[in-house]
Formats: C-alpha cells, sequence, structure tokens
C-alpha cells in the first residue's frame, strides 16, 4: 500500500462556512483523517511495504491497513463534495483544487 502523503487539508473561509455550516466540521473530519493515518503509518511503517499486494499477517496490521484505505477512500468523498457545494454556491475559485 504504498502511501504519498497528502497535502494540507483543506479548510473553508468564513464566508464559505456562512453559505454551508457542515463544512466546517466535514473539513475538520478529513483532516483528523488525515492525521489517523498518518499516526498508522508512522506506527506500522510495514504498512508502507504492502504495495506488493501482500496482506498483512497480524490482524490489527489488517485492520490499521484498512483504516487507511478508508480514509483515503473518505477524503475523495469529501473533497467531491467541498467541489460540488463550492459549485452549487457559486463560491468556487477557478484554481480551486479540493
Amino acid at each position: 500500500m504504498s502511501r504519498t502523503e497528502r497535502s494540507a487539508t483543506w479548510l473553508p473561509t468564513s464566508e464559505q462556512m456562512v453559505m454551508a455550516s457542515e463544512r466546517a466540521i466535514l473539513a475538520s473530519l478529513d483532516a483528523n483523517l488525515q492525521l489517523a493515518s498518518r499516526a498508522l503509518l508512522a506506527e506500522h511503517p510495514s504498512l508502507d511495504d504492502d504495495a506488493h499486494g501482500n496482506e498483512p499477517e497480524l490482524p490489527h496490521l489488517a485492520l490499521a491497513a484498512s483504516i487507511c484505505i478508508l480514509a483515503d477512500s473518505m477524503h475523495g468523498l469529501l473533497a467531491a463534495y467541498f467541489a460540488v457545494t463550492a459549485r452549487t454556491l457559486g463560491d468556487a475559485e477557478r484554481d480551486d483544487d479540493f
């Protein structure tokens, strides 16, 4: 599961939170998921070695790998939600890269 670390989590501006208040807690969720993945990878560096399709043998490593995979999936969903919300509300910038 070779990983590249994501860049900093997108944080909504005050104006963006006024337009859609859920953005604040969703951005917080995204940041916490990123921190959880980094903490698991720091604690279990062997998770990064599983790029060859080998599943971890120990149950806690398999669960840690699953958490990292789900956190990455959730990040993608959150990024899509932020992008759609920005376009819907008309506050998307041309160079926004959620």
